[in-house]
């Protein structure tokens, strides 16, 4: 093949190549934007096939959809003043794709680039919302969900720990005024001072108030929107982890030995109950039974009476034949009396003549 040959070829070789760099698609999940000459010409580019001018304007893509991202656990203060390690993760998405890489390409057009810068400034604003609410409120506020103001005294919210009972005072400047309205309906409705736990999901409140404070610079500044943003993980501090669960250990070997003790006193009342109500049916019974008895022992009286009555001799034989059984049962039984004895009776005559 000659030169022109060779020439004829690579002449096809970059026509083709300027035909492919002359078309572009975009597909429903990604934003596009047109730069010429590092000047975005055409932003938020619908999907579908589009026409560029080869080696002139330049197309950048970056994904369209939400992505999601775990922020590096951090350790913030709550009311308290008490540390918490906590591990929280961010959805968000590109709301405006020019601003998006205006502010955070720094001159690429690599989408993975883009998207670690973007996780590098957002990290920073997250934390901030983060350490800011939590300052807020208090531990179990953030773990349970629930306020749990005891009290507000003018510029002092009294708040008790749900572990210990301990409470400790708060500036009502540091909490956050859903806990504070919360509570102070509680008050007002209440017959004692004292309000119990209310009943608001006070880490929703906290996750929507990081979201909207995250938004407020990012959607200007970075072109980006933090759809949501949730807690996975709050946890202690592992240098204070080992006396917290001490504390723990000793407040429920404390409620149980309470319970227990409760427990050996109910079963003393039972105990002293149930022997004070046998001992009133045993004299009841042996009052019911004695009286039985008495009864039974006056009527047998009345019949041996009215039988004697009847014949008092053949009443006087009977029982001196009883006399006489009951003396003689046993062979080697021996008796001394006079032979004119009374006893000796009816051994003389049947009717018992001397």
């Amino acid at each position: 093949m000659n030169n022109r040959g060779w020439m004829a070829l690579l002449a096809l070789g970059v026509l083709a190549l300027l035909a492919m760099d002359s078309f572009f698609i975009v597909n429903q999940k990604e934003k596009v934007v047109l730069k010429q000459f590092s000047r975005i010409e055409k932003t938020d580019i619908q999907p579908g096939l589009y026409f560029k001018w080869p080696m002139v304007e330049e197309v950048v893509k970056v994904d369209g959809r939400a992505l999601v991202y775990d922020v590096p656990t951090q350790s913030f203060l709550t009311a308290e003043k008490k540390l918490l390690n906590v591990d929280a993760f961010v959805i968000w998405r590109i709301s405006n794709v020019q601003r998006y890489i205006v502010s955070v390409g720094g001159g690429s057009s690599n989408p993975q680039v883009m998207e670690r810068r973007a996780r590098e400034l957002l990290d920073p604003r997250v934390n901030e919302g983060l350490r800011n609410e939590f300052a807020s409120r208090t531990v179990f506020q953030v773990v349970a969900g629930e306020s749990d103001v005891e009290k507000v005294e003018g510029d002092t919210a009294i708040l008790r720990d749900p572990t210990t009972g301990e409470t400790v005072e708060v500036p009502t400047d540091q909490l956050d005024e859903s806990v504070l309205r919360g509570a102070g309906a509680g008050q007002q409705e209440g017959s004692e001072p004292a309000v119990d736990s209310v009943a608001n999901d006070q880490r929703e409140a906290l996750m929507d108030q990081v979201r909207a404070e995250v938004n407020k610079s990012t959607l200007e500044d970075l072109g980006i929107e933090v759809v949501d943003i949730r807690v996975k993980q709050v946890d202690w501090p592992e240098q204070v982890r080992g006396r917290v669960f001490d504390r723990m250990r000793a407040e429920r070997q404390r409620d149980a030995a309470a319970h227990r003790s409760q427990g050996r006193e109910e079963a003393e009342k039972i105990r002293a109950s149930a022997d004070r109500q046998r001992t009133e049916t045993l004299a009841q019974s042996y009052r019911k039974a004695q009286s039985a008895r008495g009864e039974g022992d006056a009527q047998a009286a009345a019949i041996y009476a009215e039988a004697y009555n009847q014949d008092k001799e053949f009443f006087r034989f009977y029982r001196s034949l009883r006399a006489y059984k009951e003396s003689f049962d046993q062979p080697e039984d021996v008796l001394i009396l006079e032979p004119d004895s009374d006893f000796f009776r009816y051994m003389k005559g049947a009717k018992g003549a001397p």
